[in-house]
């Protein structure tokens, strides 16, 4: 027997913490009945539906998209932009982990392995992502101690576990800033209340595991060993 949030995740319907919303929202049957215990077991006997859709685990997948800006981390949008999904052709339905904003570029990690995705997400896991982010200006030594030490960002404090500062050319300097956390648009917002103008942001690397020259708009599925680097923790 395999527990209810569990279930759906190997179905491919998200993180275990979204489906879980969906058993509490009852928007999950299993035989018919809705569920709404998140202690639920399912046995393999069980036939469990979603929007009027029975559900199968499928095979797990895991890709890297080099994600261009101009893209939503979405699976669908009602103004009709370009969204991470139309990047990716795979024969099981896949989610972006975590977001990449609109104007950002770099490594996005989509799977439909819920459990995969609670770890990549979760700030208890403490996973490092890698951003190289260029600004206008030169920094100043005393600013960027600032956000060495630890800048607060609505009440919380963002931990920022690596900074280092390129040349500057052509009135640009590029900053390779790495965090364990993912609070949306964190980078941009970081940055910004330091009086940054971001120019251009993309993430590199989440864990051990990095770009390695994936074209950008283009994806490919992770062997074994690569989701494992991708779950490295921050030192």
């Amino acid at each position: 027997m395999t527990r209810i949030s569990k279930y759906l995740a190997q179905c491919g319907l998200g993180s275990r913490r979204k489906c879980e919303k969906l058993v509490l929202q009852g928007s999950i049957k299993v035989n018919r009945k809705t569920v709404k215990d998140l202690a639920f077991q399912v046995k393999p006997q069980d036939q469990v539906t979603y929007a009027g859709q029975q559900l199968q685990p499928q095979p797990k997948r895991v890709v890297a998209v080099n994600k261009p800006a101009g893209y939503l981390c979405t699976l669908k949008d009602d103004f009709g932009r370009k969204i991470v999904t139309d990047l990716v052709k795979e024969d099981v339905r896949l989610y972006p982990v975590g977001r990449l904003d609109y104007r950002s570029r770099g490594l996005l990690i989509m799977t439909n392995d819920g459990n995969l995705s609670y770890k990549l997400t979760h700030p208890k896991f403490r996973i490092p992502k890698t951003y190289k982010v260029k600004v206008k200006g030169t920094p100043r030594q005393s600013v960027l101690n600032q956000i060495r030490q630890g800048i607060c960002i609505e009440g919380t404090e963002v931990a920022v576990t690596s900074l280092k500062v390129g040349p500057v050319d052509k009135g640009c300097a590029v900053l390779t800033i790495e965090i364990a956390e993912g609070r949306k648009r964190i980078i941009r917002r970081l940055l910004e209340k330091k009086g940054f103008e971001v120019v251009d942001l993309q993430r590199i690397k989440i864990g051990n595991f990095a770009l390695q020259g994936l074209k950008e708009g283009h994806y490919r599925v992770l062997q074994p060993e690569e989701i494992k680097a991708l779950l490295a923790p921050a030192t």
